[in-house]
């Protein structure tokens, strides 16, 4: 026993999540799905769901393209079963996409048996023994006693007495020690503890007793709910919120304290459920806590159930007995089942754990006509694109979740659902029934589109008259508007709305008087509140009305964050100014607010802000207050804030502080030579800067005639060619201007954050060298620093200031135009990331000298790079990408010995890269790189992925002896009219073929070549027609914004069209790179 527990404790430990780079978790129980057990597996790796794919053949590429990724991953198979009965040849299946070229990936399994599939090729067995009498004793008391307070010394010896009688009859069941113990807890008493005494467990494997006599000790209403868990299949992961308002809509949580929202009593229902045992938390890094439930118990609630819930799992089941009120469908087809589902008269609930992969608009028309009684309703993949007006019907529904649908049309029937509590609707929706406010029970309406990683919550149409529905809880946006029923004062009567809340277009409301009838001060549930005027709010708008307005909509006390955007006025309301108006506000956001111009001084307000943002601010002028417990702070476009140190006033030379402007026009003018995207950031860089001089210089009222020659290169025609030479005098004269500025100020300003900062980011402000020196100083908790279009930068801090740096992970820098250098960036040595992008004047020779050893992953592009920028060793740099850069005609990169991904592009200048053939690199991306020198390329040794833009770069490398292409290849941005492949060349090892922003205008002839290809991508080949005979290993196709193909794109008849899966769509944002790995051992541990 104790199996789960154990593996839990490997999986969530530190030290397994930072050895593997893929962590996955499945329980397989007592039947395997091999389809079903490959999605849980692809969503256990991607941290999101699956869509619904018949095809096993597309799920396994998936996950290989998922795997391929990772260096080494680890799987657990949870609590597998396998008998006889049991087919070898699907544990094969189910295996086959696992198996890796590189050791160290393992498969962890548990299981109540012996007996094993072949397939897993068990290397060891740990059995679990019994505990030791006094470590079972002890794990008794620890859930027993735990958070217990008995200071009666003769009652607690007392009790650790019948414990060592209890721990006797337990037969060693850590699980009946837990549960047994979880129960006992709190119940200080000598009559409770004997009841337990009353159990006796003979078989170690079947403590189903101390579980029965644990559920018969808990309080009736949570019985309910743990039967109703059922439900749902062993090893499902409840949602906390999901299942709450399931138990809700089925009338299981008594709404005993008036005083509570039946949301806050089903929480406490499910932590005390915790508290015994019979539900565990589970959580890992990258998704909110869930909650489990062991086997064991989930048999006893299956057992208490099987007259009320029902699952319907696969296509082979038994008659559902008429009896069940609730069911879970998790099959893939729903009309074989239709003629029973409807004879459920006594049915409360449908619940579509997975996705259906029939058309169930048919169904659902007979369930709504036979099934009257049904309070919760959950539907995956409904076709149609309309919700039936038979929905009406549904007079006892109360929960209705439609985000796995296509429906965006609903019904007027749809208001006929009076005890209707949640509504939840999918991104496509985009009217609701006007009549919707006569819902006046609805507590959620809420809208999401599935992202498959995440949901993520959108907002739904206007509601008119969505005043009248006061018991809503939660709705994301409130768009004043002035028509009737659209007014803000709609607001007043909704005191539970909760979560987070946007009220917009604050431009349409009349006065104080509107502003104060909303009441949002007695909406004590909301947590965040986001208050914006519209985009078309004019600066000339009346600033006294805009501030009356903000004063009548005070928020409640216990708000944590606040946003406000688009206010025009100057003055703060006096909510703000009150020091103890907010308890505990976490986080203060400014947006687009052009009057302000400092912040609040208020620290009482911010004694526990930890999040502070500021953008587009025009006229903040000071800082002189940071919130101590400040732990993110971004500055963005506020160009009067102007962080310069005090030392630095006393410079009074100007012209020392003005970089030498020979020196930023040939950077410049060498860039400008690369490619035209060089030309689209320069001017976007450009505009931003003249946009900032120009409301700088025009709020101190400045002379502006110098900023003719900015406009001269900015305020071209769309299709007029930019000059180089007006562009880059433009630079320069912005460059002077800003300097200008910033030294002529008789007031330091200093940046100077608490030391418990953690992210740092300054975009399109004005910061000195020795300001950011300051700022830096002392920031022992700082863990992502990102500097942003400060040109006014021009040397980073020395080893002095960095050293104290000992947490940073990451470094963004871009479009620091005037950075020369890096100073002490080397002291740093924590940093792992470091993102170096359109810095043109950095020196980067000698460069590898400024960066930190810790450095795994560097990213540079359009910044010059000479020939010994890489003279000092990297030991842990294992990402290397350059692109759009100058260079030297040479690079020495062979002493990057950890090296493993190289990506160059853009780069026209480069010939050779030296000792390149002493690396071992699994991915190389090689596009655009036109001198480089073919004795060079045939160096290159690549494992897993290799990018090329030219059939002559391939063929170089096919050149050398010993090249073996990699499994995956994928030819970007390739200029050849026509390809075609040598076929004496050895292509059996490749299985992925991509093919990405090609103009041929066909796909090359000799394809069969590729005997062991299993996937094809085009992506962007406009050019592309016809496909020509293809390897008969070849099993999916993917194309992507290709025209042409995509007209003629589709399976063949016969057998290969069964085994082929072709996709075609224009949503460049669906597609994904296919990496494969070629078999070898992966070790595999069971637990018995």
């Amino acid at each position: 026993m104790g199996k789960s527990t154990l593996a839990q404790h490997v999986y969530n430990d530190k030290r397994v999540q930072e050895h593997f780079n893929v962590r996955m978790w499945v329980c397989i129980s007592r039947k395997l799905d091999v389809h079903r057990h490959t999605r849980e597996i692809i969503e256990s790796a991607a941290k999101g769901e699956c869509p619904r794919v018949d095809n096993l053949d597309t799920l396994q590429c998936q996950l290989r393209d998922i795997l391929q990724k990772s260096e080494k991953f680890l799987l657990v198979l949870d609590d597998v079963w396998f008998d006889d009965s049991s087919s070898q040849m699907e544990w094969d299946q189910l295996l086959a996409p696992l198996v890796s070229q590189h050791n160290g990936s393992k498969v962890l399994v548990t299981s109540r048996r012996d007996t094993f599939p072949s397939a897993l090729n068990c290397e060891k067995v740990l059995r679990l023994e019994s505990m030791e009498d006094t470590q079972f004793l002890a794990l008794f008391k620890y859930y027993a006693f735990t958070g217990a307070q008995i200071r009666d010394p003769p009652l607690l010896e007392r009790l650790e007495e019948i414990a060592e009688e209890i721990v006797k009859r337990l037969g060693q069941s850590p699980l009946a020690a837990k549960v047994v113990g979880s129960q006992l807890k709190g119940k200080m008493n000598v009559p409770a503890w004997k009841d337990a005494l009353t159990l006796k467990i003979e078989n170690l494997g079947e403590p189903r007793t101390a579980l029965l006599w644990s559920y018969q000790k808990l309080d009736p209403r949570l019985q309910r709910c743990f039967v109703y868990c059922s439900l749902f299949p062993q090893g499902h992961k409840y949602k906390i919120d999901e299942l709450v308002h399931w138990l809700i809509a089925e009338g299981l949580v008594d709404p005993c304290n008036q005083n509570r929202r039946m949301v806050d009593v089903g929480k406490d229902y499910l932590n005390e459920m915790v508290s015994g045992s019979f539900l565990q938390p589970f959580s890992d890094r990258f998704v909110k806590t869930y909650y489990i439930m062991h086997d064991l118990v989930h048999d006893l609630a299956e057992l208490l159930s099987k007259e009320d819930c029902f699952r319907l799992e696969d296509d082979k089941v038994a008659e559902i007995p008429c009896t069940v009120r609730h069911l879970s469908v998790r099959v893939k087809s729903m009309k074989q089942h239709q003629r029973s589902i409807c004879k459920l008269h006594h049915l409360r609930t449908v619940i579509c754990i997975d996705p259906l992969t029939d058309d169930v608009s048919d169904v659902f028309d007979q369930v709504l006509q036979n099934l009257k009684k049904l309070r919760v309703l959950y539907l995956c993949f409904y076709n149609s694109n309309k919700l039936p007006e038979s929905v009406g019907e549904l007079k006892h529904l109360r929960y209705l979740n439609l985000i796995r649908t296509s429906i965006a049309e609903l019904p007027g029937s749809l208001c006929a659902l009076y005890h209707l509590q949640l509504l939840l609707l999918n991104h496509k929706v985009k009217s609701l029934p006007h009549k919707l406010c006569k819902l006046s029970k609805l507590r959620h309406l809420e809208g999401y589109q599935d992202l498959g990683y995440r949901m993520y919550e959108v907002a739904l149409p206007q509601i008119p008259y969505i005043g009248k529905l006061t018991l809503l809880q939660h709705f994301k946006e409130f768009c004043v508007q002035k028509q009737k029923g659209c007014e803000l004062r709609q607001l007043r009567d909704m005191k539970e709305l909760g979560g987070s809340l946007r009220v917009r277009n604050l431009e349409n409301v009349t006065g104080k008087g509107e502003a104060l009838e909303s009441k949002l001060y007695q909406k004590s549930h909301i947590g965040s509140l986001n208050l914006v005027w519209g985009c078309n709010n004019s600066m000339n708008a009346d600033d006294s009305l805009q501030l009356e307005i903000l004063e009548g909509l005070m928020p409640p006390p216990q708000l944590k964050g606040l946003k406000i955007k688009g206010y025009k006025s100057d003055m703060y309301p006096s909510w703000l100014l009150e020091g103890l108006h907010f308890e505990n506000l976490e986080s203060f956001k400014l947006v687009n607010c052009s009057a302000l111009e400092g912040l609040l001084l208020n620290t009482e307000l911010f004694r526990h802000c930890s999040e502070l943002k500021l953008k587009n601010i025009w006229t903040l002028k000071t800082l002189s207050y940071l919130p101590a417990a400040l732990t993110h702070l971004t500055i963005s476009s506020c160009p009067l804030l102007m962080f310069i140190a005090s030392d630095e006033l006393e410079q009074h030379d100007q012209r020392k502080n003005i970089m030498r402007t020979d020196y930023l026009a040939s950077q410049l003018a060498s860039l400008w030579e690369v490619d035209s995207r060089s030309h689209i950031n320069i001017k976007r860089a450009l505009s931003s800067e003249h946009s900032s001089l120009k409301q700088m210089m025009t709020l101190m009222d400045a002379d502006m005639s110098h900023l003719q020659i900015i406009a001269n290169a900015v305020e071209r025609e769309n299709g007029e060619v930019m000059l180089k030479d007006d562009t880059i005098n433009a630079w320069i004269c912005c460059h002077e201007q800003r300097l200008r500025f910033i030294y002529g100020r008789s007031i330091s300003l200093p940046l100077v954050p608490p030391s418990g900062l953690r992210q740092l980011h300054l975009s399109s402000c004005s910061i000195t060298d020795g300001a950011l020196a300051v700022c830096l100083d002392g920031l022992t908790s700082l863990r992502r620093l990102s500097l942003m279009e400060i040109m006014t930068l021009t040397t980073f801090p020395s080893q002095v200031v960095l050293q104290h740096l000992t947490k940073p992970n990451d470094l963004y820098i871009s479009s620091c135009w005037c950075l020369r250098s890096l100073g002490g960036l080397r002291a740093a040595t924590s940093l792992s990331d470091i993102q170096l992008f359109d810095c043109p004047s950095l020196d980067l020779a000698h460069g590898a000298n400024f960066l930190p050893l810790s450095l795994g992953k560097l990213r540079i592009q359009r910044c010059m790079v000479t020939t010994n920028f890489f003279s000092c060793d990297l030991p842990f740099l294992m990402n290397l990408s350059m692109f759009g850069c100058r260079s030297s005609a040479s690079l020495s990169i062979g002493h990057l010995t950890s090296l493993e991904s190289l990506s160059l592009g853009g780069i026209p200048d480069l010939c050779f890269l030296e000792a390149l053939s002493s690396l071992q690199l699994r991915y190389v991306h090689l596009t655009d790189v036109p001198k480089l020198d073919g004795k060079c390329i045939s160096q290159f040794r690549v494992q897993k992925s290799l990018y090329v833009s030219s059939l002559m770069m391939l063929n170089h490398m096919l050149s050398a002896e010993g090249f073996t292409v990699p499994p995956f290849l994928s030819l970007e941005g390739c200029k050849e009219a026509s390809v075609s492949f040598e076929e004496s060349t050895d292509f059996t090892s490749v299985k992925c073929l991509r093919l990405c922003d090609c103009e041929m205008s066909s796909l090359p002839r000799n394809l069969k070549c590729f005997s062991n290809l299993t996937k094809l991508e085009i992506h962007m080949c406009p050019n592309i027609s016809p496909l020509p005979d293809l390897p008969s290993s070849l099993q999916h196709i993917v194309v992507w914004n290709s025209e042409l193909l995509q007209k003629s794109c589709r399976a063949p008849d016969g057998e290969a069209g069964q085994r082929l899966s072709i996709s075609a769509g224009r949503n460049s944002q669906n597609f994904h790179t296919c990496n494969y790995k070629e078999k070898s051992r992966t070790n595999i541990f069971p637990l018995q």
